[in-house]
């Protein structure tokens, strides 16, 4: 595992499909040569938190970590930009309402990670049909 700081490997942004603020679910990145920091020279591979779709961002999309949110459920301090919408705590894990996470903006937050869980359902009961179909469901599934 390299010494890359979680603030370099995970950077907040904001998602060009659905808009909301937050860290990635998963990133691809290269490392610079002394394997210690990402290389912003190459464009790094994201996915987003809320809406599951994937991206290439610059160290430009990187949005500058300037304010703290206190977790919900441990208390810990995690640096995270004044305008994200989701925070994961550093502590515990739990991912949970940002900063700019209030009125619309909240219930807008809410909307698009919904559709997303439909969407995620979704893709495994197309699965499972199609493996149904194929004879390949093993006999303990539904």
């Amino acid at each position: 595992m390299s010494g890359v700081p979680r603030e370099e490997s995970h950077p907040y942004f904001a998602c060009p499909s659905c808009g909301i603020v937050g860290e990635p679910d998963s990133v691809e990145y290269a490392l610079s040569p002394d394997r210690e920091h990402v290389d912003w020279t190459v464009a790094m591979k994201v996915s987003c938190g809320s809406c599951r779709s994937y991206a290439e961002i610059t160290q430009t999309d990187a949005v500058v970590r300037d304010s703290e949110h206190r977790c919900l459920r441990c208390g810990h301090a995690t640096a995270c930009p004044a305008r994200a919408d989701r925070v994961r705590c550093w502590s515990c894990g739990l991912n949970q309402p940002g900063p700019a996470s209030a009125g619309a903006r909240a219930e807008y937050l809410h909307d698009v990670e919904r559709a997303a869980d439909q969407w995620a359902a979704a893709r495994v009961r197309v699965a499972k049909d199609d493996a149904r179909e194929r004879g390949a469901l093993p006999w303990w599934t539904s």
